[in-house]
């Protein structure tokens, strides 16, 4: 039934058919607040106005979602004023917004990109039964701006505004259900010269922006909810910190010197967002053990050694094994860092004085590594990013013959956390910023207050189910 709704919604949801006008013979403008603004795109809507305030107000508070160079926004501060007055006749119209935010923006790149602030002000025109909240940067030498004060990840504009126009008729009732929302929403700017020229990097831009704009305001409308939620581990601020640290030290060079034949852009970016996590999280802990011993570490199923490579160069000791050595390999043992080749035999292995394992898209060793890491010793931690399907005894895993109705890469994470269950740890669950649908982090580190007999049976019985496996070079 609630497929049939949400189907329903989607079909009478008034298609995104935007128009742009971008170039010089299609410019249009029109003189609001005593200000000429150019047209840029419009497209018509069905969802109303509550929503668009909604995705607005997000958009105030989480400019990062928006324009991706940005890390956060600082509220400098936010003004309201719900007893403005509008007055219009045919040579004026002033209108005082009913809030107004000073709000800085912080860059990723602080050693390369400037700070902005921007005063972003809401406004409510009855008269045009319009909205719209407007977006002006705010600069030292704003009298003679140019495209060169103002930082490549902001529009080289004057002021940029998002307007929401209701075209729907109320009926005598004001039940909102009955209202026809045939509206529109428009992007309009000020441009810095009066004669200007939109480049095709602008062009994309702008047309990229417009549908975020639709699509978010859609989405809210027919009550989505994001299905998956970052940070439940590791404070957004501490994440982002160490992962522009991590980036700007060893990016530039692993992708330079990448010697396999894979993607470099997909592997270190990847890898060093994961050591990112892992470091951020490792700090959480040293700071409520109120430690200063940096966390031991053996990543199984290495691979390429990428990770192991980024913890160790920051000072964690550990190793990183796997049945196949890379060419790469060379390359980071001959800065001191200690990677294995050889057969892995996981119903037999343990590393007691390890304090984490790591299984990093680790293929047949991931539902292997909480049992590794329960019989290591009862401080032994563990995080698995699951990849592949595979069960324990090395083969495909073989889903259930019952009806998958959330995917089999939920079903597959499930038959994992039952493993961790069984195995004595309590699951924590994150979803990491990496470019990758298989994102999902499952952390054992806290135990269940169990029998210590009845966790090592039913380890052993997981054991004796999978039969001797050992995983060797494909």
């Amino acid at each position: 039934m609630t497929n049939n709704i949400l189907t329903y919604e989607k079909d009478t949801a008034t298609k995104f058919e935007p128009k742009y006008y971008l170039n010089e013979e299609k410019n249009r403008s029109r003189l609001w607040n005593n200000k000429s603004w150019s047209i840029i795109a419009e497209a018509n809507v069905s969802f109303n106005l509550e929503v668009f305030w909604k995705v607005v107000e997000r958009w105030t508070n989480e400019v990062h979602l928006v324009i991706p160079p940005i890390e956060r926004v600082e509220i400098i501060n936010d003004i309201e004023n719900m007893t403005c007055n509008s007055t219009h006749d045919e040579f004026t119209a002033n209108i005082e917004p009913i809030r107004s935010i000073n709000r800085k923006l912080i860059p990723k790149r602080k050693n390369k990109d400037d700070e902005l602030e921007e005063l972003v002000e809401y406004y409510i025109d009855e008269n045009l039964n319009e909205s719209r909240v407007v977006y002006t940067p705010i600069l030292a030498n704003s009298r003679d701006l140019s495209h060169e004060d103002i930082p490549f990840y902001y529009p080289k504009v004057t002021s940029f505004s998002y307007v929401y126009k209701e075209c729907g008729q109320r009926t005598p009732s004001n039940d909102d259900s009955e209202i026809d929302y045939q509206s529109q929403i428009l992007i309009e700017i000020i441009p810095l010269l009066q004669f200007f020229e939109i480049t095709d990097k602008m062009k994309y831009a702008y047309k990229q922006l417009f549908k975020k704009l639709y699509k978010w305001c859609q989405n809210t409308s027919m009550g989505y909810e994001k299905r998956v939620h970052h940070d439940l581990l590791v404070p957004k601020e501490l994440y982002k910190e160490t992962y522009q640290r991590l980036k700007n030290k060893y990016a530039i060079d692993l992708v330079r010197n990448w010697t396999e034949k894979t993607d470099p852009i997909k592997f270190v970016f990847e890898d060093i967002a994961i050591a990112s996590w892992l470091i951020s999280i490792w700090e959480l802990e040293r700071a409520e053990q109120k430690s200063s011993i940096l966390q031991s570490f053996i990543d199984l199923g290495c691979g390429n050694g990428l990770l192991t490579f980024i913890l160790s160069s920051e000072g964690y000791i550990g190793f990183g094994v796997d049945s196949r050595k890379r060419k790469i390999w060379d390359v980071f043992m001959e800065k001191g860092v200690n990677l294995i080749e050889g057969a892995i035999q996981p119903n037999l292995i343990t590393y007691p004085s390890i304090d984490w394992i790591i299984g990093n898209h680790a293929d047949e060793l991931v539902p292997w590594i909480p049992i590794i890491s329960s019989k290591s010793s009862s401080s032994t931690k563990f995080m698995v990013i699951p990849c592949c399907f595979y069960s324990l005894s090395g083969s495909k895993y073989t889903f259930p013959n019952t009806t998958i109705t959330s995917g089999r890469y939920k079903a597959y994470q499930e038959y994992i956390e039952d493993i961790i269950k069984k195995c004595g740890f309590i699951t924590e669950i994150d979803w990491l910023r990496i470019p990758s649908t298989k994102n999902v982090a499952l952390v054992g580190r806290k135990r269940i207050d169990d029998s210590k007999n009845e966790i090592k049976d039913q380890i052993d019985q997981l054991i004796l189910n999978a039969g001797s496996i050992i995983i060797r070079s494909s």
